[in-house]
C-alpha cells in the first residue's frame, strides 16, 4: 500500500453556512461575514469535527460583541483576521486554544476596549510572526500584551490614536523586523525608544505630528535598519544627529514636512548607503554646496515641489554617476547655465529604459523673456554658457586634446 496523504476538504456548505469555505494549497480558507456569533459558533463546531488545517479564518463585518472563551478550541488555525466586527471583548481563553499554531493575527477596526483582554497574547508566543492591530482606537502601545511575543517579525499599529511612545514599549519584541506606527498622533520620537529592536529592518512613522526626534531616538537600530519613513510630519530640519549612526540606511523618506534648508553635513556619517532619498513637498529654498558629497550610492532623488530656483551642477556632480531618477518638477526654477547638467544627464538615460523621466515636464523660466522652457531643451545658444566636458571617471582619463564640448560628449559617459 502507498502512503496515505490527508487531503484537505471543505465540509458540506450547508453545515457551515453562512460561512464559506475554499480549498487552498496550504489548507482551508474560511470566510464568515455579515453574520453573528451563534452562526460562527455553529460553523466552528462543524469544522472541529474533522482534523484539518484552516490556513485562513476571516471574520469580517460581523455582529460580534465578544470573542467567547474557547470558540476556536481544537481548531488548527494559522491566520486569523477579525475585521470591523463591533468586537468589544476578547475573552481570556478565546485565543489560547490556537496559540501554538497561529502565525498571523489581524485584529482591525474593532472596539478599543476589546484590547483590555490582550494579555491573552502571551499564549501566542510560540508561533505568532505577524500581528496587525491597525485601524483601531488604541491610544497607547499595549506593552504588556506584546512583551512576550519574542518571535514576532511584523507588528502593524497604523491608523490608531497613539499619542506617545516610550522606552520599554517594545522591550520583548527581540525578533521584530518591521514596525508600523504610521498615521497615529505621535509628536516626538524620544531617546532609546526602539533600543530593544536590534533586528529591525523597516520603521514606518509617516503621517504623525512629529516635530522633534531625539538625537538618541534610533539607538539600537544601527546594524539592521534600512527603511525609514518619516513623511507627512512636522519636521523643520533633517534629523541628522539621530540618523548618523544608521550606517546601513538605504531608504529615507522625508516628504511633506516643513524642511526649509539642508546643512552641508546633513548626510555625513550615514549617507554612503542611501539609495533612495525623498524630500518632495518641503520648503527647501537652496541646496548646500557640499550637501550631497556623501551620497555615494544614491539612485533616486526626489526634490519635487520645493522652492528651488537654482540647482547648480557643482552640487549635483558627486551623485550624477549613480542617479537613475531625479525629480525636480514643480520648483520655481530659473533657466541658467547651472542647469545644463540636467539635459546631459537626461540624454544619458535614453538607453536606461526610463521613459517616465523623459515624459516628465520639468520647466524653468527664462527671466529676460518671461517665458517657460523645458529644462531638457533650454536655448543654450541664447544663454552664452561655457559648456563643460563630461565629468567623473571616464572624463578624467580622457586625454584627447579635441574635446568637443557638446551634449553628446557630455552625455557619452552615461550611455
Amino acid at each position: 500500500g502507498g502512503i496515505v496523504v490527508a487531503v484537505q476538504q471543505c465540509p458540506a456548505p450547508n453545515t457551515i453556512t453562512p460561512c464559506s469555505c475554499t480549498v487552498k494549497k496550504n489548507g482551508l480558507d474560511i470566510l464568515c461575514e455579515f453574520t453573528e456569533q451563534q452562526h460562527i459558533q455553529k460553523a466552528m463546531n462543524t469544522l472541529r469535527s474533522k482534523p484539518m488545517i484552516i490556513f485562513y479564518l476571516k471574520l469580517r463585518h460581523n455582529n460580534l460583541a465578544k470573542l467567547p472563551s474557547y470558540i476556536f478550541l481544537g481548531l488548527d488555525i494559522r491566520h486569523l483576521t477579525v475585521h470591523n466586527s463591533t468586537l468589544a471583548v476578547i475573552e481570556d481563553s478565546s485565543l489560547s486554544s490556537i496559540g501554538n499554531k497561529l502565525t498571523q493575527l489581524d485584529v482591525t477596526a474593532v472596539h478599543n476596549k476589546a484590547f483590555l483582554g490582550l494579555d491573552t497574547l502571551e499564549i501566542l508566543t510560540l508561533k505568532l510572526k505577524r500581528l496587525n492591530l491597525g485601524g483601531n482606537e488604541l491610544t497607547a502601545v499595549p506593552q504588556k500584551a506584546l512583551a512576550l511575543l519574542e518571535n514576532l517579525k511584523k507588528l502593524e499599529m497604523q491608523e490608531n490614536r497613539i499619542t506617545s511612545i516610550s522606552e520599554g514599549d517594545f522591550a520583548g519584541l527581540r525578533s521584530l523586523d518591521s514596525l508600523g506606527l504610521a498615521h497615529n498622533q505621535l509628536r516626538e520620537v524620544p531617546a532609546q525608544v526602539f533600543s530593544h529592536l536590534t533586528f529591525l529592518n523597516s520603521l514606518e512613522l509617516e503621517g504623525n505630528l512629529i516635530q522633534r526626534i531625539d538625537e538618541k531616538a534610533f539607538v539600537g537600530l544601527e546594524e539592521n535598519l534600512q527603511y525609514l519613513r518619516l513623511g507627512d510630519n512636522r519636521l523643520h530640519e533633517i534629523p541628522s544627529e539621530a540618523l548618523r549612526p544608521l550606517h546601513r540606511l538605504r531608504h529615507l523618506d522625508l516628504r511633506s514636512n516643513n524642511i526649509t534648508y539642508i546643512n552641508d553635513d546633513a548626510f555625513t556619517g550615514y549617507g554612503d548607503s542611501i539609495t533612495f532619498l525623498n524630500l518632495q513637498k518641503n520648503m527647501i529654498h537652496q541646496l548646500p554646496t557640499m550637501g550631497f558629497d556623501n551620497l555615494n550610492s544614491l539612485e533616486t532623488l526626489n526634490l519635487q515641489n520645493n522652492k528651488l530656483q537654482h540647482i547648480p551642477e557643482e552640487i549635483m556632480e558627486p551623485i550624477l554617476d549613480t542617479l537613475r531618477v531625479v525629480d525636480i518638477m514643480d520648483n520655481p526654477l530659473i533657466c541658467d547655465c547651472d542647469l545644463a547638467w540636467y539635459e546631459a544627464w537626461l540624454s544619458g538615460l535614453r538607453d536606461r529604459d526610463d521613459e517616465m523621466m523623459q515624459k516628465k515636464r520639468t520647466v524653468c523660466t527664462m527671466v529676460n523673456e518671461h517665458r517657460e522652457y523645458s529644462v531638457a531643451k533650454m536655448p543654450f545658444d541664447k544663454m552664452n554658457c561655457k559648456r563643460k566636458p563630461g565629468y567623473g571617471p571616464s572624463s578624467a582619463t580622457n586625454t584627447c586634446p579635441m574635446i568637443f564640448v557638446n551634449v553628446l560628449i557630455f552625455a557619452n559617459r552615461w550611455l
